[in-house]
């Protein structure tokens, strides 16, 4: 896969998730290292979703991660908590604002809930 089939996968997917319960402006820069290498960003403001082919200097967290796990991440077939969790990406920024506006997209991934029950019963 190249850098721009990613973009391009990336806007798709995003295009189709409801992002209406995010009001406020988030910016995730995510790196992409190996096949598909680059920096891309993913905006979300007024319940929109924007991925962008560029860096992104304003970004409250950079992400770095390979294209499969962005692109399972962008499906919900991981969450962003679990994807952490596993070492399958690495985080600078505020990771818990990320992880928060993940879940209210795609819902609470099922590591995190089992964490929280144990700590909260």
């Amino acid at each position: 896969m190249t850098y721009q089939e990613l973009v391009e996968e990336l806007r798709k997917l995003y295009e189709v998730v409801d992002a209406s319960a995010i009001e406020e402006h988030f910016a995730i820069q995510i790196n992409i290292d190996g096949e598909a290498e680059g920096a891309l960003y993913i905006e979300f403001a007024d319940g929109q979703i924007e991925v962008q082919p560029y860096e992104y200097y304003d970004r409250d967290i950079i992400i770095n991660t390979d294209f499969e796990t962005a692109i399972d991440l962008a499906n919900g077939d991981i969450g962003m908590f679990d994807a952490y969790a596993e070492e399958k990406i690495s985080a600078w920024g505020d990771l818990d604002k990320a992880i928060e506006i993940y879940e209210a997209i795609f819902g609470k991934s099922e590591k995190r809930k089992k964490i929280y029950r144990k700590d909260n019963r």
